[in-house]
């Protein structure tokens, strides 16, 4: 069936981020936007696709031997992490640059690596070899109100998969969160919500043109299908706020995502700010970053941001981990160990 099978980047377990309790995170390969501060920029296209992992490499060239197509050239870098002991290549000398227009995915290449330094991000798996991972941590998710996490990627640009996949947990007895930039269609986005518990909801910019200027498509749909989810009183939303130096962390941008928010009658709100670590991965995969690599996010200016989202009336946290402790006023739960359900 078409729906049995899905591209998946990555299962991560004893998650404590991405929802309440303790949560099995699916990542699904694909995203309907092309937000210039991707943390995942491996699961972006929506296809399997092969990295060059350059820390692991040792120069020896066999990967361009195999490779049909002329895909891959070599080109000189400096040494991104010049004290980092323990990396088997040598720092700095060469990079192999892939050619995606060229590569056609054989993987010829990777088979002809003894050394790791060629991988290939997505793996197409059935609902079945999923839930079968997800279901293990079944005992966690009853102690703590857990449950199984969609993410990207964008989950719902795999539509049918995605469905198929709640569903699935459903029958399990596992609650869902859905981990989404809302920008789908509302006829395929009501379907998954049949099947969620919560849905953790990305704002990214208010204005229609920085939105579009920073992610490649506008925010209309976006608010719209917010607007749509939060009448739903069968599902928890949960709003999503990443900070970006220079890009949606201006004061009018603040404002006006606080007075939105407070408009739709919700009371929590995650704040994200751009963490150091996502530019080492764009360096160690190849790919251009266009935010300074290894700094935080200035702690004094995420305050600023806090406070003037407090102002409307929001209660606010910080992305350290996980914490539920002030339910959304849209909420069905009454206390955080009762799990939502939803229709069937």
């Amino acid at each position: 069936m078409k729906n049995d099978f899905g591209i998946v980047t990555n299962i991560q377990q004893f998650a404590a981020n991405d929802g309440p309790g303790i949560r099995t995170t699916v990542f699904l390969k694909g995203c309907l936007l092309n937000c210039k501060w991707c943390h995942n920029p491996e699961g972006v296209r929506h296809f399997p696709e092969v990295f060059h992992f350059w820390p692991n490499c040792i120069n020896c060239g066999n990967c361009a031997a195999a490779c049909p197509t002329d895909a891959m050239t070599e080109i000189k870098n400096p040494p991104t992490y010049p004290d980092q002991k323990g990396w088997k290549g040598k720092l700095g000398s060469k990079i192999i640059q892939i050619n995606k227009e060229k590569c056609i995915n054989c993987f010829q290449c990777v088979d002809a690596c003894d050394f790791d330094a060629l991988v290939v991000s997505g793996k197409f798996m059935t609902v079945d070899e999923v839930i079968t991972e997800v279901e293990k941590d079944i005992p966690f998710y009853k102690e703590s109100g857990g449950g199984l996490t969609l993410s990207g990627g964008e989950p719902t640009a795999q539509p049918e998969f995605a469905l198929a996949l709640f569903k699935a947990a459903k029958e399990k007895g596992i609650n869902t969160a859905l981990d989404t930039s809302g920008f789908q269609s509302w006829s395929l986005l009501e379907k998954i919500l049949d099947y969620t518990d919560y849905v953790l909801y990305d704002l990214k910019h208010l204005d229609r043109n920085q939105h579009i200027a920073f992610t490649g498509v506008p925010n209309d749909l976006i608010l719209e299908n917010l607007k749509k989810i939060v009448l739903r009183e069968d599902v928890t939303t949960y709003i999503r706020l990443p900070l970006l130096p220079g890009v949606n962390d201006s004061e009018e941008n603040i404002r006006a995502t606080g007075a939105f928010i407070q408009s739709l009658g919700l009371k929590t709100v995650y704040l994200l700010p751009a963490h150091p670590f996502a530019g080492q991965s764009y360096r160690l995969v190849g790919i251009d970053y266009p935010f300074p690599i290894g700094e935080s996010y200035p702690e004094e200016k995420a305050t600023v941001a806090k406070t003037i989202l407090e102002s409307y009336g929001l209660d606010v946290k910080m992305w350290i981990a996980w914490v539920e402790d002030n339910i959304s006023d849209k909420s069905p739960l009454k206390e955080p160990a009762v799990l939502p359900t939803t229709g069937t």
